[in-house]
This record gives structure tokens, sequence and C-alpha cells, in this order.
């Protein structure tokens, strides 16, 4: 169970590509011997015990590959299924968007509207929360619940519990729309905000807005600490030893973010999100604006976006969780997108070995502009 702040940083987005000397946006490199090169290397490096990897343009599969063990004694296939941790905020900020498309909520709402007593309420909007500058306090950097949920990573922990941890003290980060600070505490808030607001389930929006209109029947939301079969299985050292936490309770997290995935969906994902082809032009330019900039850390050519990440082009999610590290991004000059999952040995010294193979990927995919955080 990673419980440090989720590695969100981002580079400003970069909506012409490279030109050429005719002013034509010149292809991506996409020899899938190299790619798998780079992949190896880098697994390697990190001495990972499993990665699945893909990388698509537009919807042209270049190369998917796994490597290495699920288990001592499995080999670790692309068609495994895994928890995406923070890469499904970038299906809860597509969701939000279509539902203000709806006329179902407001991104201006206050979301005293739905929890009037919680802290701040009346001051905090919708919009706030999805741009995670709302300045709630991330409970995940709160000791008591560390330590309650490494010792009993089996628990499950609700909406109201894991806030409470958050507004306990009655402080805030900051003042709200002030600054912006990476947040599992207003991922939690916007799911109850929309979920209130609707008068559904996260489950029951995701089905019916994304997984089951884009046939992404390898993609769920689930109720419990569950895993569609196969299973690639995740471990950690978090506890001092080296243990399975495949099925540790990833109710910690933050309820928006639960589903489970593959390579096959994410990559079919990648271009539906990365183009906004669910939601208006409108909105898709808000969903990647620089609004965050000159707030908190975020500068112009370094900035998060509404729950995830802008760099160099790129749209970029890098989720650590329960053993499994992630990272996705979409190139939107090029319409590359490139998923990456990885698993622990007794070894491994990071825990954003996916993010590392992205990054180098990115390097050779998009030269001119690779991501750079």
């Amino acid at each position: 169970m990673k419980m440090g702040l989720l590695i969100l940083l981002c580079i400003s987005p970069c909506f012409s590509g490279k030109q050429s000397a005719i002013g034509q946006t010149e292809g991506p490199n996409t020899d899938p011997r190299r790619v798998r090169e780079i992949v190896q290397a880098e697994s390697q490096k990190a001495a990972t015990k499993a990665v699945e990897f893909g990388m698509w343009v537009h919807d042209r599969e270049v190369i998917t590959m796994a490597l290495g063990n699920s288990m001592t004694t499995q080999k670790a296939t692309t068609a495994m299924h895994y928890r995406i941790g923070g890469i499904a905020e970038t299906f809860m900020s597509t969701l939000l968007l279509m539902l203000v498309e709806q006329g179902r909520i407001s991104l201006d709402d206050k979301i005293s509207r739905w929890l009037p007593n919680l802290l701040a309420a009346d001051k905090v909007t919708v919009r706030m929360l999805v741009a995670n500058t709302a300045g709630y306090i991330d409970y995940v950097r709160v000791q008591d619940f560390v330590n309650l949920a490494l010792a009993e990573p089996f628990r499950t922990f609700t909406d109201e519990e894991l806030i409470n941890y958050s507004i306990r003290d009655g402080k805030m980060n900051f003042e709200p729309g002030t600054s912006q600070q990476y947040s599992h505490t207003d991922n939690v808030i916007l799911g109850q905000v929309i979920q209130r607001a609707t008068k559904q389930s996260m489950k029951e929006l995701y089905d019916k807005n994304i997984f089951g209109p884009l046939g992404m029947k390898d993609t769920e939301y689930p109720v419990d600490q569950s895993i569609k079969a196969p299973v690639l299985h995740a471990f950690t050292m978090d506890r001092k030893i080296y243990e399975d936490c495949t099925y540790w309770n990833p109710f910690w997290g933050s309820s928006p973010a639960l589903p489970v995935s593959n390579l096959y969906d994410l990559g079919k994902w990648g271009p539906i999100f990365g183009t906004g082809h669910l939601i208006s032009r409108e909105h898709f330019k808000e969903q990647i604006a620089p609004t965050s900039v000159r707030k908190g850390n975020n500068k112009q050519d370094l900035y998060f976006a509404y729950g995830f990440v802008v760099a160099n082009g790129w749209l970029v999610q890098n989720p650590s969780i329960n053993g499994y590290s992630g990272a996705f991004g979409h190139n939107m000059a090029t319409g590359v997108t490139v998923v990456v999952e990885t698993t622990k040995t007794e070894k491994t010294t990071t825990d954003a070995s996916a993010l590392d193979i992205l990054r180098e990927v990115s390097k050779y995919v998009t030269p001119g502009t690779p991501i750079n955080f």
C-alpha cells in the first residue's frame, strides 16, 4: 500500500505538436522492436516482478507485451486485470463534465448544497474539487490513518471515515481556491457530491456513461476488494516483509478511483479521453486548461489539470496503490497512448517504475516533446 502523495506533476500542453518544414505535424516513432528494448531495459533497471505494457496510435495497436511473473510460477500476460488507482480520475473528471452537460450539476455549485455540515463547504465549489484546489488536507498524510491502514490492510474505510481524518482538527491546507495540492480527500468528497447530485452510485454512473457505451468489458467498479480474473498479483514491502498485497482492501484510496481494468481497455480509453470524445470541445478545453498555474507549485510549463497531469502535450496519470505502479499517457499531438503497469520484487526500490518506463518510451516516441518530469 502506497501511503505517500501520488507523483503528479505536469508540463504545459503542446496543442500543435512538432512541426516539419511544410507545417505538418510529424508522426511519432513507433518501431515496436525499439519500444520493447526500452521497456525491457527499464524493467531490468527497476528490478520489477512483472510489467504490462501497451502502446497505440489512435486505435491502432503498436505493441502489447508482458514481462516477468504475476506469481512465482505464473507468467504475467497482457490479459491480466489490476487496480488502476488514479488513472480512474480521468474517468471521473470526464464523467463530471458529462453530468454538467446533462444539467445535473454545475462546476460553480458550492458543495454545501449536498454536504452542508462539511468543513468549508460554503466556500468550496465542485470545480475546486476536480482541480484539487479546495484545500482539504490529504488523509494519506495523517499518520494515525497510515498506521491503521498498514496494521489492518483488509479493513474497509468508509468515505465518511476518510474525510474525517482530513477535517477532524478543523484545519485546511489553504483557503479554498487560493492554491493547489493533490489530495485524495478532494476526490472522495467529489465522489460523494456526484453521487448525491445524481442519486446514483459511482458504479452505476461509470457503467452507464463510460464502461457500457464504450464496450470496456474488462473494466469494472468493484464493490469489494475482488479483482476480475485473470489477475496480475501485486507485492509490497510496506510492512517490512515481502508479501502479496493483491487483495488488500483498496477502499483507503478514494472511492471514485477504485476501478479494475487491463491494458486493452485502457488503450481503448486513451484516444477517447485524449480527444474529449465524450464531452463538448468547450469542456475538453477546460478539462486540460492550465487554470492551476501560479497556484501551489504549478507554473506555465508544469501544472495539474482536472485529475491528471499535462506534460509537454502528454496527458498523464501515475498512481501507486497496494503494490501496483501505474502510468497512463496520451499524447495529444500524435494520438499515441501508452499504458504501463508494474509490480515489485524484494529488490524494487521505487514506487514509480511504471512512470519511469513511460517517461523513457516518450523520449523515443516524441523526442521533441517527451514527458519531462
